[in-house]
């Protein structure tokens, strides 16, 4: 590997010290610090984008992240040999967020704070056109439901996962329209509201603990501008799923969150809002639709099972946090 990569190596400015496997992704240790080696997962212009908002987010004194680092021609993609492109990403020596940790949820949901706060601030500053995101787009989702429930029902000789999953869309379906009519904000009321860019996939997988219970974030593949409130969703959602759709650590997280960036009644509505539509399943029909139809993961049936078993805990939680 070593020798397959020593080109790679030799295209930046440092001196290898260990390299070792990380999670799709190689580690080294160097004379400047801690990278990771990686195939790039975006293109150019968008791996681009990501080094100038990373810039900018260093230079507001957020800078535990995993920056960009240019070779030594001063470019962002490096090849080997072969042609295969790889980019160099400054890293943290820890270990994930432990999602169970009380007071470790507490620090990622500071974190995330800080994080829209600095973020704020480079949205404030920015120049032109910038393409806004709407999270709640519920017409459009419900739209390419519909599309697929009448596929699922003239389609002939159905397997089992797709008589399951036929069965299970009256329900989901009805509570996708149930969002969309009583819940739904507009588009010009949302982009008002906590206008920023986001993470866009912040739980504790993009969370580094290092140094006595310092917090790096990483993983900002799918950055954009938008309601920042969306990232404090999703980091609720998987925390509380992880603890057994704990109420009082929803509590908690909101909190948390609203005691650095305040929180109103509209705010955690959207929250709600965005929890009660039905995603998951979503996201499943559309991992359907884009899978061959002659051969089904038993992994899409064990998500569809999981979904449906879920759903009384998650409404439990709506329930309780409706009343909050």
């Amino acid at each position: 590997m070593a020798e397959k990569m020593s080109e790679v190596y030799g295209a930046y400015d440092m001196e290898i010290v260990q390299s070792m496997r990380g999670r799709g992704a190689i580690i080294l240790k160097t004379d400047k610090g801690i990278y990771q080696l990686k195939t790039p997962e975006v293109n150019e212009s968008r791996l681009t984008a990501e080094y100038n908002f990373k810039e900018s987010l260093y230079e507001t004194g957020f800078t535990y992240i995993d920056r960009c680092i240019k070779n030594r021609e001063g470019e962002l993609f490096t090849f080997d040999r072969y042609g295969n492109p790889y980019v160099m990403r400054s890293y943290f020596e820890g270990r994930e967020c432990n999602i169970t940790s009380r007071d470790e949820i507490r620090l990622a949901v500071d974190n995330l704070a800080k994080l829209h706060g600095a973020c704020s601030k480079i949205f404030a500053e920015s120049e032109g056109d910038v393409h806004i995101r709407i999270t709640s787009d519920f017409k459009k989702r419900n739209n390419e439901l519909k599309r697929v429930w009448s596929f699922l029902q003239k389609r002939k000789g159905k397997i089992e996962f797709e008589e399951r999953l036929l069965n299970a869309f009256p329900y989901f379906y009805d509570q996708a329209v149930c969002c969309e009519r009583k819940y739904s904000i507009s588009e010009a009321e949302e982009v008002l509201r906590h206008l920023g860019y986001c993470h866009g996939m912040y739980d504790h997988h993009c969370l580094i603990v290092f140094d006595n219970n310092k917090m790096a974030t990483i993983n900002f593949d799918k950055f954009y501008v938008g309601n920042q409130l969306s990232d404090l969703y999703h980091f609720l959602r998987k925390t509380v799923e992880k603890n057994g759709y704990s109420f009082e650590l929803a509590v908690d997280i909101l909190e948390e969150y609203s005691s650095k960036n305040k929180l109103e009644k509209k705010d955690l509505q959207y929250i709600y809002m965005m929890y009660l539509y039905p995603e998951k399943f979503y996201k499943l029909v559309n991992q359907y639709m884009n899978s061959p139809k002659t051969r089904i993961s038993p992994k899409m049936s064990e998500k569809l099972e999981r979904i449906i078993s879920e759903e009384r805990n998650k409404l439990d939680l709506l329930g309780k946090l409706n009343e909050y």
